[in-house]
């Protein structure tokens, strides 16, 4: 199993607390070459082509703009057309359903469009897809600090990657 999870994992996020369980999966983010916006065609191109190194894929980044679920439609489509057997596991968030106010207005539509489009894919081509569900992150900023510890979403992840059974759907609300 090859990880590659979008996010950096030097800052309290999703990556870190992948980084602490798995210590050799790799990390897509703007410190290491990556600029998941895709705001360049050469940006795309670069992930395309990386992608297909991998048999996980941890989406794990805050990225605005429906980037998250460009990541997710750019690694089902390059799995598929090269015959990789793989996991994207999708970090969604409360908000899709509680409504949290965001300065991105859309940011709660865009994770429930995330969800709908991980469970519509799961299984297809033999790639299996999970959605993850958090409350929060405690990312050190003042008030998150009962939020969910990164190590803590980690382990749920890795929870996933060995147990989920190959063809039942998975949302995971922690």
């Amino acid at each position: 199993m090859k990880i590659l999870c979008s996010g950096n994992p030097n800052d309290q996020t999703v990556a870190s607390g992948i980084k602490n369980l798995y210590p050799t999966a790799e990390f897509a983010s703007r410190n290491t070459g990556y600029d998941l916006r895709f705001w360049d065609h050469g940006s795309e191109t670069f992930f395309r082509r990386h992608i297909n190194d991998y048999t996980v894929f941890i989406n794990s980044s805050f990225l605005c703009k429906w980037c998250q679920h460009q990541l997710l439609e750019v690694t089902f489509e390059e799995w598929s057309n090269n015959g990789i057997k793989g996991h994207i596991v999708n970090i969604g968030s409360s908000a899709q359903w509680n409504g949290i106010n965001s300065i991105y207005e859309d940011y709660g539509i865009q994770k429930q469009a995330l969800q709908e489009r991980s469970l519509q894919l799961n299984n297809k081509n033999g790639i299996k897809t999970t959605h993850v569900v958090l409350s929060g992150i405690n990312d050190g900023k003042p008030g998150h600090e009962e939020w969910l510890d990164p190590v803590e979403i980690a382990q749920t992840i890795k929870w996933i990657l060995e147990k989920s059974g190959p063809t039942i759907p998975l949302i995971a609300l922690i």
